[in-house]
């Protein structure tokens, strides 16, 4: 059996930089006490998450921890330019030693969307675009890929 996180990183009242060590810390934790994976929402304009960047914030918790998965649930497509979250996707992988999983989503809530300037009706519609180019990049990194040599 496997366990691990879910962390909102929810607006404890500390000082934001206290907030973000103490969490840090905490991840140090999970990563020397065998936890499996590190999951994190994604919000804005919200207290449910002081922690709005996840490509951001892995990044600091790769640095920060040995074994641990990390795993950003989810990248809310519609507030990514799709090419520049692929690059950052792979960046974290690489920077992970392949230690990094992601899921992707649109988003549950419109107010959040919103308050970022972007048009929630549309939302379904730009994950879906976003979508497709994300895996099209996929796509063509693997077909670029040397073959493997068998050995």
């Amino acid at each position: 059996m496997k366990f691990g996180v879910f962390d909102q990183n929810d607006r404890s009242g500390l000082p934001l930089a206290e907030q973000y060590e103490k969490r840090l810390a905490l991840a140090e934790l999970y990563d020397r006490l065998g936890f499996h994976c590190f999951h994190m929402s994604e919000h804005h304009g919200t207290s449910l998450s002081m922690t709005p960047s996840p490509s951001l914030w892995m990044a600091a918790l790769i640095q920060r921890t040995r074994r641990l998965k990390l795993c950003p649930l989810v990248y809310l497509l519609p507030t990514y330019h799709p090419a520049r979250l692929f690059e950052e996707i792979c960046m974290l992988d690489h920077l992970s030693g392949g230690r990094f999983e992601f899921g992707i989503g649109r988003g549950a809530s419109p107010h959040e969307l919103d308050a970022l300037g972007i048009d929630s009706a549309k939302a379904a519609g730009m994950y879906a675009e976003a979508f497709e180019t994300i895996r099209r990049c996929f796509d063509r990194t693997r077909s670029r890929r040397p073959a493997s040599s068998g050995a």
